[in-house]
């Protein structure tokens, strides 16, 4: 799950900044509503282009993203800018932006220590990728990317399945500790994500997790290849608001529509949401777009419309 968006602009010294169109997909506010916020209120200050066009930096949008989750949650705009305002102003200094991994990191470097069963080159080559930017940012500029390709090496013959294990295990220790760091908004609304029976591959799954528990929602992992009758247990015990079912390839295809049918049938009044490169949109489920930024900002939006009683 889920692919990689375009890339953000660049600007000199390689920090990343954003078009309002992005930062609308990124917040879920509406471009016209996020220029009122910086006219009326200060919210932010972004910089422009020589052609008079926004251009918002990570911290922008963080702010952005703070506004617009107090705004839904029912607190007046003008009440919500002064709370962030208030949160910059106890915050440490901002570290500079970081636009990235490097540009020299290329996603080769993980075929090449896969295909040398290098362990300490693997663990090298991500721990330095995720030292750079936001998760989201490295998730879909370079980790997931580099997944496919090291996934192409072992289809093609380049790497054997040892070399595949390798980076697989190194990297979901990694996504695992990214989730726990991503802490559990409690009280807010349970979503379960999780893979169908019979599909192992849950990296880009937990990757969309941790993106969407990093938003507020109230993440709960139920792993890979995890049968109909669990999916029914988790949804009756924890009530979710919604479920997302990861589909990675075609064949998961049957096992996600069995589970999402027991689902519906259990929690009808749960959202139910499929993702990744297999999925397809059967009655009663929403197709998330390939980005696993955007996918956790749908799932986010949509359930925030639900909360406030809106259709869609």
């Amino acid at each position: 799950m889920f692919g990689v968006r375009c890339a953000p602009h660049r600007r000199g010294g390689g920090d990343v900044h954003y078009t309002v169109k992005q930062v609308s997909t990124l917040t879920g506010v509406a471009p016209d509503t996020l220029r009122a916020w910086e006219r009326r209120y200060g919210v932010v200050a972004p910089g422009r282009t020589e052609g008079g066009y926004r251009l918002y930096d990570e911290h922008d949008v963080a702010r952005l993203q703070m506004m617009a989750r107090l705004v839904a949650d029912g607190t007046p705009a003008s009440l919500a800018a002064q709370q962030v305002e208030s949160s910059r102003a106890a915050a440490p200094p901002p570290e500079p932006v970081r636009a990235g991994p490097p540009v020299d990191l290329d996603p080769d470097a993980l075929v090449v220590a896969a295909r040398e069963l290098d362990r300490a080159a693997v663990e090298a080559v991500l721990d330095r990728a995720l030292a750079f930017g936001s998760f989201e940012s490295v998730a879909e500029q370079w980790l997931l990317p580099a997944l496919r390709e090291v996934g192409e090496a072992w289809a093609e013959g380049r790497i054997d399945v040892a070399g595949e294990h390798l980076v697989s295990g190194a990297l979901r220790d990694r996504l695992g500790r990214a989730f726990d760091a991503a802490g559990s908004a409690l009280g807010g609304p349970v979503v379960v994500v999780g893979m169908p029976p019979g599909s192992l591959h849950e990296l880009g799954t937990l990757t969309f997790a941790t993106c969407l528990r990093r938003l507020g929602a109230d993440v709960r992992w139920l792993g890979a290849d995890l049968p109909v009758e669990s999916w029914a247990h988790a949804s009756r015990r924890l009530d979710p608001s919604a479920a997302v079912i990861g589909v990675p390839t075609v064949s998961d295809r049957p096992g996600a529509a069995a589970v999402a049918a027991r689902v519906r049938e259990d929690r009808p009044s749960s959202l139910l949401f499929v993702g990744g490169a297999g999925a397809q949109e059967d009655p009663g489920t929403t197709r998330l777009p390939e980005p696993v930024a955007e996918a956790a900002l749908e799932v986010l939006v949509r359930l925030r419309k639900v909360g406030r009683g809106e259709a869609g």
